[in-house]
């Protein structure tokens, strides 16, 4: 089911004790060329280059599974029916580049780390399997962050020529499994009555100890 749409700039306010800044800006940007690329510029890391894409119909994930686990892939790539919209991304890295600056990481990566971001708990072995790269995985977004315009290009054309599936644009929104999601952040029929699926996601993994 499509749900969404993310062509927009969003202002969320009262996450400061949260590594979210009190007016936490998230920009999408697409690039001059066209190619499909969407920036998220985290006003808290502005020295921090973000993008994403989404792979639709991945024919390779065997070989892509075997090519993150050996180091060969330096993005983080993620089962796209686990990801709600844009603000569910950049809340994540956000939270995880926070981390890492602070020399609180969880985990040994950065990549990693926002994988970990992603999940309502603290588990990486289940975070991992519920948001990374999976043999069901046939919807991936990529995610590259880099300190530099060359570096990032560089991660985002490796993964042009590494993934084959087909690359599309996000203006009708991420395909999310919606009962899936329910399940994984423990959404309940009353708190969709009063918020949006998105608000009580990111809600969740912004809040969490």
């Amino acid at each position: 089911m499509l749900k969404g749409a993310s062509c927009y700039k969003i202002g969320v306010s009262n996450f400061a004790d949260y590594a979210i800044p009190s007016v936490f800006m998230l920009i999408l940007e697409y690039g001059v060329d066209r190619q499909r690329m969407t920036r998220l510029n985290l006003e808290q890391h502005p020295d921090k280059l973000v993008e994403y894409m989404i792979f639709r119909n991945v024919r390779n994930i065997s070989e892509l599974t075997t090519l993150l686990k050996s180091g060969k892939i330096s993005s983080v790539l993620l089962s796209e029916n686990m990801v709600v919209s844009p603000l569910h991304l950049a809340v994540a890295v956000n939270r995880a580049l926070h981390h890492e600056k602070n020399k609180t990481m969880k985990t040994k990566s950065i990549n990693t780390e926002i994988i970990l971001c992603l999940s309502p708990n603290n588990n990486i072995s289940q975070s991992l399997t519920r948001f990374g790269l999976n043999a069901n995985s046939y919807n991936v977004i990529s995610l590259s962050v880099a300190d530099s315009a060359d570096s990032l290009s560089e991660k985002v054309q490796d993964l042009k020529n590494k993934i084959k599936a087909d690359l599309v644009n996000d203006c009708r929104g991420f395909q999310y499994d919606d009962y899936e999601v329910y399940d994984v952040y423990g959404v309940s029929k009353e708190e969709l009555s009063v918020d949006s699926l998105e608000n009580s996601v990111v809600t969740k993994i912004a809040t969490k100890v």
